[in-house]
């Protein structure tokens, strides 16, 4: 039961801060803006819980009274091992953007491909191949990102293998 519930969250919480990380490094660098400049003043999130997984809202108000807003609904089909994330938002300029992942479990971690549509319209194809080493307490993301029409650009991130009490 521990087992299964450390291997749920741990794919969550991996698929989450792959795309998160991926997708902000990724506009980042497409659209050539390293930081937003709008100053969040205050920050709404709300989690419902759906038949197959849950849907989370946020939206963030600047000190402009500006928003931007972002969705993202995550499903689980466990009899397969998997966990699909889709995101939708608005830019605090009014611009949307979307993404999808479908990640999947493996002996070793999981690997996961998704494509975003940034703000600008980019495309962009990702994927992540991850591997814990629940000896070394480490997860090894390799991580591929490739612009539509752009040149592929890799890396390798390790982080702490977050543990569930």
């Amino acid at each position: 039961m521990l087992k299964a519930i450390f291997t749920k969250t741990l794919l969550a919480t991996s698929l989450m801060v792959a795309l998160g990380a991926t997708s902000s490094a990724v506009m980042a660098n497409e659209v050539g803006a390293k930081h937003q400049k709008h100053e969040v003043v205050s920050r709404d999130s709300s989690k419902t819980k759906t038949d197959t997984g849950f849907t989370r809202t946020t939206t963030k108000t600047d000190s402009a009274g500006e928003t931007a807003t972002r969705t993202a609904d995550v499903t689980t089909d466990k009899a397969n091992g998997t966990r699909t994330k889709t995101v939708t938002g608005t830019t605090f300029d009014g611009k949307t953007y979307s993404g999808e992942s479908t990640a999947h479990k493996t002996d070793t971690g999981y690997t996961s491909q998704g494509e975003i549509t940034t703000s600008d319209g980019k495309v962009v194809d990702r994927s992540v191949n991850a591997t814990v080493d629940k000896t070394a307490g480490t997860v090894t993301k390799d991580i591929s990102v490739t612009p539509q029409g752009g040149e592929t650009k890799t890396r390798t991130v390790v982080h702490p293998l977050k543990r569930t009490k």
